[in-house]
């Protein structure tokens, strides 16, 4: 889901110094492993997101009244070889507050440069590497679209269960992926004059003079993680046993998702976040379609459970002559 700069033309250049075998989704021995909801999956691939959809409630907080976010994502996957690929993210979010007019507007435009860098099939591993540009300044003001931008080393893993002996256990799957984000633009925190204090002024208080500090445009750095556990019904029906399930049943991968966000520098406006996201993908051969709960998992995340739906299209499948393979095979 996007980034990019200096950083991106680095990636870039990484992108193009391996090459393996073209392989169709993420895919490792009899695995696939399909593309999650809340953090991107473990390897490389021709794709199209249209749309990935989010909705979350936030408190009223002593304000007008609740508000209700609703994003609308867009991701397309360019693999520039066999294992490499260039991602682009945009979002047009509309957030609706009881007794305040409603805004809308893009997030700002995130590009990413992924290298699929360990496949191991018999293992059903795989292990990528990108750097993730956010390109500040290119979404909504009004919408909180960040004026700088951001760049973020990150891995990502995938590991099937199916090298185990214990048959009950190998349709089980993990992935993950961990990243840590350096703002373009350092946040800093300062104490006005109290004659610039406006009653109501956001900012933090201090407790050396308890006048409320205010911050700048900027940013802290921070961490990123997500994990996954998958359970692939299709993995059980063709490697482990088939039972006589309905056609729908058989191509389901009930799933739970963890993601986790702390601040890594000093000061910073949000504290460390959880989020948990249980759900469902249906995988078909032309894409698949997911939707999961999204739950806070302590404060700092929320105090009310959001959702996540994603429409996903796999072009490495249905255009594999054109749009569908790398630009250099």
């Amino acid at each position: 889901m996007t980034r990019r700069s200096t950083a991106v033309a680095f990636g870039c250049a990484g992108l193009l110094a391996v090459t393996v075998p073209a392989r169709a989704h993420v895919i490792a021995g009899a695995r696939v492993f399909p593309v999650t909801l809340t953090f991107d999956d473990p390897g490389v691939s021709d794709e199209v997101s249209l749309p990935a959809f989010s909705y979350a409630r936030s408190g009223s907080d002593g304000g007008t009244g609740p508000s209700h976010e609703f994003d609308f994502g867009f991701e397309y996957d360019k693999t520039i070889t066999p294992n490499t690929a260039l991602i682009f993210n945009d979002g047009y979010d509309v957030i609706q507050t009881n007794g305040s007019k409603t805004q809308a507007g893009f997030e700002n435009i995130f590009i990413t440069g992924k290298w699929q860098l360990y496949t191991n099939d018999p293992h059903e591993f795989v292990v990528s590497l990108g750097i993730i540009r956010e390109l500040g300044g290119s979404g909504t003001d009004h919408i909180g679209a960040d004026h700088y931008g951001s760049t973020a080393p990150t891995a990502y893993f995938g590991k099937g269960l199916g090298d185990l002996p214990v048959p009950a256990l190998r349709p089980f799957a993990v992935t993950g992926e961990l990243g840590y984000t350096v703002a373009d633009k350092e946040l800093k925190a300062f104490t006005p004059p109290s004659s610039s204090l406006a009653a109501g002024a956001g900012g933090a208080e201090s407790p050396s003079s308890g006048i409320a500090a205010q911050f700048n445009t900027g940013n802290n750095n921070a961490w990123a993680g997500a994990a996954s556990l998958q359970y692939s019904i299709p993995y059980l029906q063709t490697q482990v046993h088939h039972f006589d399930l309905p056609h729908l049943f058989d191509n389901m991968i009930p799933l739970v998702e963890v993601t986790w966000t702390s601040p890594a520098s000093s000061p910073s406006t949000q504290g460390t976040t959880w989020t948990i996201a249980p759900g469902v993908i249906y995988l078909a051969q032309w894409g698949e379609v997911g939707v999961e709960a999204l739950i806070p998992a302590n404060k700092a995340a929320g105090t009310n459970v959001g959702a996540v739906a994603l429409f996903h299209i796999f072009l490495d499948d249905l255009l594999p002559h054109s749009l569908g393979k790398p630009v250099f095979p």
